[in-house]
């Protein structure tokens, strides 16, 4: 049966703490998928909270229906539909961080769907890294969201089961994940491992 392993070492404190976390189950799956940088634009239009239009620069290659998550620099909204009319992006609805201030430096990516069909109830470890600023966000059926993350440059994300936190993936059973990349100048890679006791 395969194995599961972190390794954690902390500085804190002024002293070193550091040991490994093992887990053993009966299966495991893993993705990593390169995404396309972001595009760079501004909310030319704030309409609310979850309602604008960012003006993209020419060739931004985004379409009308697309799912899309917006980025800047103190938060991001993920899952908005795009509807678009040239360079201008209609923005409406999604999850997260309310919309910035009208003529906010913003970044629009589509998101990248990653099937993965999980009961989340059988996870014992699971493990997510994204080499830049990027969002992840784990559905259900009809994309419903049962737990995002926005993911720090090299910052990984972990749970382990017998830890004495709950699993947050608990009945669940999960369909997808939609990525996207947040940076506008550069490719980022999303790295995601899971062990289970067994894949739907």
């Amino acid at each position: 049966m395969p194995t599961a392993t972190a390794n954690v070492s902390l500085s804190v404190g002024g002293i070193a703490i550091a040991g490994t976390v093992s887990r053993t189950a009966e299966g495991q799956t893993s993705h990593s998928v390169d995404l396309a940088q972001a595009k760079a634009g501004t909310l030319s239009t704030r309409t609310d909270d979850d309602t604008g239009i960012a003006t993209l620069s020419q060739g931004h290659g985004i379409i009308s229906t697309d799912v899309v998550d917006v980025y800047w620099a103190a938060g991001v909204r993920y899952g908005m539909v795009a509807t678009v009319t040239v360079n201008a992006v209609a923005l409406e609805g999604g999850a997260g961080d309310v919309l910035p201030t009208e003529d906010a430096v913003v970044n629009v990516c589509k998101q990248t769907p990653i099937v993965m069909l999980l009961d989340g109830d059988t996870i014992n470890m699971i493990g997510v890294v994204a080499t830049l600023r990027s969002h992840a966000d784990f559905q259900e059926t009809g994309a419903a969201s049962a737990k995002a993350l926005t993911l720090p440059a090299g910052e990984p994300w972990w749970w382990a089961s017998d830890l004495g936190i709950t699993n947050p993936f608990a009945s669940t059973d999960l369909v997808l994940i939609a990525v996207s990349n947040g940076d506008a100048t550069a490719t980022s890679t999303v790295s995601i491992g899971v062990l289970v006791d067994s894949v739907v």
